[in-house]
Parts: structure tokens; sequence; C-alpha cells
């Protein structure tokens, strides 16, 4: 029996999963499965013909949109009524109002199960980008704290400021549409068999290269391998230079490996095409391994949009406009897993010098190849314009090198032509390290504090069912919510380690879980080991902690204190102390003078 060759494009991880286990079980079924959403699904369907596959799986709008690209009958998983129901329990599991936004084949259902079930549920039905942006547009003014979407209002969702629950598709939809492409599949292979004749003979005697339109789409390929998704990502976005100025070129560099991009204008029978020779080469590795990496403004948004804070806390991207949009140095400070280095991508993205590089350089790392390349390379980012650097575990430099390397940066005014961001973890008293109380006076910084978890515990019934949502899609689980003894549980434990700690146990529950509802009892057990892993700092007596320390170093102890726990607020640390912020503040400036001089 000949098996159906299957191109599955899931617009999500846990679909491709979800595929990936239903096919291995149907002896007609051969799949090879990729992740692309709308346009990226549809430019790799793109690459592929009759002479590959012979049936496309895909969902929604990527389904529609590939359709346009490719000769290949396309089969649309559909959403059940049940996959709809699903994500409903899991919004409701979060007490948020919410409502449902989505393309005719969701809501028609929505309408269903409102008219069955005899309830009330918010629904807009939209059928473009367009129709989603106003949706959007509307909700966020009437105070909607969620909403239930397809791939394409998920992603917009975020610019909007409102979370999001993408509405996934169950194993019974995935597999009703494995067994109608094979169905179909029988009916056009004598057609496919021809294409892929005609096919092999043009990639016989044609140049290995890949030509896309206007557009961006593929309309013709012979790279036998298929590219690194950033290299097809890099060669959409030269085509509009291309096309403008009749050719172009580009590097890219990924791990061990190079890539040059050589791309030409053609004009053919009315339509401009951008034609495109890759090159390979091996390269050297070690600014990686030595603390340096260097990232673009797609691939910050990448991790950042992709991360936990990205998925849970959209609204970051309002809070913290303003810094993004000042050009001064910042310093963002915080707990442990409080998301810093995601804080910084999202800055640089947003900031005006996205168009070029952001630098990460992660001073714990720094190996005599990265120092040098930063202090004697005639490429040395130090030496740049117009480029953001980050600098990562400052403290972990020696005296010396601390000091030639921000003195270099202090002296050459480095911040003027540059966006400067220092990233500091907190002490454990909640002031800044003294390095960092230098690198504060030296440059001027403004200061970004992120808050702890525990600040916010009242969030985490929402960051667990839109964290719990990205967690179904990636790993292809159904869980649809938490149980109100364990959301209880989850509110009352302190997080030491913050969000990095909170999205970490809640990974292991949903991965774990063997029940629709994440039990209590799971939770009460994993809050046990992390207890055991984290134990309560228990406070040093009150003599300990005074001894050998002068009137003055009590002094400041008890200012540092007052300061903690007013929140960084002078006028109320000093009210509460019985002298005027302005001896505060004066205090505070002689100790950090006093600090750097003890650190030289």
């Amino acid at each position: 029996m000949k098996r159906t060759r299957v191109l599955g494009i899931a617009p999500y991880e846990g679909m491709r999963n979800l595929m990936v286990q239903l096919a291995e079980k149907m002896e007609d079924v051969c799949l090879t499965s990729f992740v692309g959403d709308l346009e990226h699904g549809a430019s790799i369907a793109a690459q592929y013909s009759a002479e590959d596959f012979d049936v496309i799986l895909s969902r929604g709008g990527t389904a529609e949109l590939i359709r346009q690209k490719t000769d290949l009958p396309v089969v649309d998983i559909e959403l059940s009524v049940y996959d709809i129901l699903r994500s409903i329990r899991l919004a409701e599991s979060s007490g948020n109002r919410f409502a449902i936004v989505g393309f005719p084949a969701i809501t028609r259902n929505v309408s269903f199960l409102c008219d069955a079930l005899r309830c009330q549920i918010d629904y807009y039905t939209i059928h473009d980008e367009a129709e989603a942006r106003a949706a959007l547009a509307r909700l966020s003014t009437q105070g909607c704290n969620m909403v239930l979407c397809d791939m394409i209002t998920n992603s917009l969702a975020q610019e909007y400021g409102i979370p999001a629950i993408l509405i996934i598709s169950g194993s019974e939809s995935v597999e009703a549409a494995l067994r109608q492409a094979v169905s179909i599949s029988r009916v056009f292979r004598p057609m496919q068999d021809r294409a892929a004749l005609l096919h092999a003979l043009l990639c016989g005697y044609a140049e290995p290269l890949t030509v896309l339109d206007e557009s961006g789409a593929v309309v013709y390929n012979t790279v036998e391998e298929r590219l690194p998704v950033e290299v097809d990502r890099r060669m959409r976005t030269l085509v509009s230079g291309v096309l403008a100025e009749g050719g172009k070129r580009s590097n890219l560099t990924l791990g061990a490996r190079q890539y040059q991009l050589s791309g030409r204008a053609l004009l053919h029978d009315g339509a401009r095409y951008a034609v495109f020779r890759v090159r390979e080469s091996s390269v050297h590795p070690h600014l990686e391994k030595s603390g340096i990496r260097f990232l673009d403004k797609e691939e910050a948004f990448d991790l950042f949009f992709n991360s936990f804070y990205g998925v849970t806390q959209p609204s970051m991207l309002k809070l913290y406009e303003r810094y993004a949009e000042s050009d001064a140095p910042v310093m963002i400070v915080g707990e442990k897993g409080t998301g810093k280095n995601q804080m910084a991508r999202l800055l640089y993205g947003k900031s005006r010098y996205q168009n070029a590089p952001l630098c990460m350089v992660d001073c714990m790392q720094l190996r005599q190849k990265g120092w040098n390349y930063l202090m004697v390379n005639e490429s040395t980012p130090l030496a740049s314009s117009g480029i953001t650097l980050c600098f990562l575990n400052a403290d972990a430099l020696e005296e010396a090198a601390f000091c030639q390397l921000f003195t270099a940066l202090r002296d050459t005014q480095f911040a003027k032509r540059n966006r400067l961001m220092f990233r500091c973890t907190l002490e454990a008293d909640g002031t800044l390290p003294p390095c960092y109380q230098r690198l504060l006076s030296w440059f001027g910084c403004m200061v970004l504090e992120l808050s702890p978890l525990r600040a916010h515990k009242q969030e985490i019934p929402q960051l667990s069912s839109l964290y719990i949502s990205l967690l179904n899609m990636r790993n292809a689980t159904e869980i649809i919510g938490i149980e109100q003894e364990g959301l209880q549980l989850l509110e009352a434990y302190d997080w030491p380690e913050n969000y990095d700690q909170f999205k970490r146990v809640l990974r292991d529950l949903v991965v774990t879980g063997d029940t629709p509802y994440i039990q209590a009892s799971a939770i009460r057990e994993a809050l046990r080991r992390e207890r055991a892993m984290y134990p309560e700092s228990q406070a040093a007596p009150l003599a300990e902690a005074l001894r050998g320390k002068t009137l003055e170093e009590i002094s400041l102890l008890a200012i540092r204190q007052a300061l903690v726990e007013e929140k960084g607020n002078q006028t109320a640390a000093a009210n509460r102390l019985g002298i005027s912020r302005t001896t505060l503040w004066r205090m505070l400036q002689k100790y950090e003078a006093e600090g750097a001089n003890k650190t030289r």
C-alpha cells in the first residue's frame, strides 16, 4: 500500500507535536511537519510540490493562504465545539471577563454553544486582520481583561495589552483531518505524479536558486535542503531593497555557519522578482562562547514574545514605553527571576536604535577572546555608533578590568552615540551592589525596577491561565485549568525565585498532569519540594547584625531598611526615621562615595 505523503504546517508547536503523534499510529500516512503561521506557513508550503507531497494539512487563515501559494490540495483542520468549550473553561478559571474573537469557523460554534447551553458569551466575527484590530480596539476601550482567539488575533492582542488564550485544536479534530487527507490524495495523486516529473526536469537544468515575488512569497526553489528559518526570514526582508536597487547582499551568522545572501532583481512578463543565491561557509563561534551575543530586532522580539513574560504580560509594552523612547542609559534592576534580560530585549526592540544590533555582554562568561574583541579588535562594539549595548553581571569583573572597561565607555562618551543598558540583580536586602552604584553615578542611568512576583500575587490566576495556554500549544497537552484550592496555594507561596520559579513549577505540573484540572494535591507536593530547595531565610539576631559596626554604619542600615519597607520612597523613609529628606539624601551620597573609594 502506497502511503499518503502529508505536509503538515501547524500555526504552533503543540499542534505539530499532535500531528506527529497521531500520524505515527496511521499505517497509510507519512507525515512531514513544520511550524509556520499565516504568510510564513504559506511560504513553507510554496517550497514544495507534488514531487514531495500528496496533500497539505493546516488550519484556519494559514490554510487559506497556502491555497493561494500551491497547487497541492489543502485540508483544513477544523475547530470542534469541544475545542472551543475547553478554551472557554480555561478562561473562566482565570476569573477574568473575556470575549471571543475569531473567523466564522470559530464563532459559528460559539453561537451554537450559547444556544445549547443557554449562556451569554461576547463574541466578534472577523474576516481579516483589519477587522481583528477593530474588535481588539473596541474591547480595549471596554475594559476587556482577556480574549479567546485564533493565531492572527493572538499576535495582535499583544499590541493592545490584552492577554490572549489561543483556541487550540484537540486530537479528534487533527485525526479527522488526517483521514480526510488520505481520501483526497487518492484522487489527486495521478496529477501530482505528472507535475513531479516536470519539476524534476526543470531542477535538472536550472541553477540552484530561490525566487521570491514582491510580497516575499517563494515562487520557485531549487535548493535541495531547506534553509534555516533565520536565513529564510532575512531573505524576505531584503526583497524590497533588491527590487528598488537592482541587487543587494547580506551576511548572517548562525552558530558555526555563515550564510552569504546575494540577490538580484528580475523582470518577467510585467512582474518583478527577487532571485537569491545563498552561499554557506564555516565560522568560529568564539564570541558567543566568550559571553558576547548579537541580536537583531526580529530575534529580540521573537525571544520576548515567545517567552513567559511576552505571553503573560503584554501590558509591559505600554508600561515601559517611556524607557524605550529615551536615549538615556538605563539600569534594569530587580530580584532573581524577574525577567531583566527579557526587559532589555523589549526596550531595545521598541527604541529608535532597533534597526542596529543589540550586543549583550555577559561579564561572567567573558573569556580572553571576548575581552580582546571588546578592548583591542577594530570591530569592537565600543567604537560603534547607533547600537544598543547591554552588560550583564558587571560585578563578576575584577576591579582592574571593571575600571578599564567602564572608564573607557565613560571617557569616550559612548552613551551619547549609542544606547547603554545594565542588568543588575539586587542584593538580598534590596540594595544595589557597590559596583552598580558606581555605574549609576558614572553614567547617570535611569533606573527601571522590576517588581517581584509576591507583589503581584493577585495576578497569579491570570498568569496561570495564560501560561497553561502556551504550554498546551508547546506540549500538545489539554489542561483546562487549576483547582481553586490549588490557586490559593500558589497565591500563598512567596516565590523567592519569582517568575522564573513560577513558570518552571507550572510547566512541570502541566507536563506531568494526567487530569483536565491540575489538582491541589499536586501543587502542594510541588511547593513542598520548592520549600526544601529554597528554605526561608532567617533574619540574624539584632545583636549579631550590629556587631562591629560604627554608629554611622548602623544609621545607614536603618536608612536602607526604611527604604526597602517604603519601596524606595525617600520622603516616606525620612518621615519614618524622623529626619529630613535632605539629611537622608546626604547620608546616602556620603555612603556611595565611601563605598566607591573602598572598592578601588
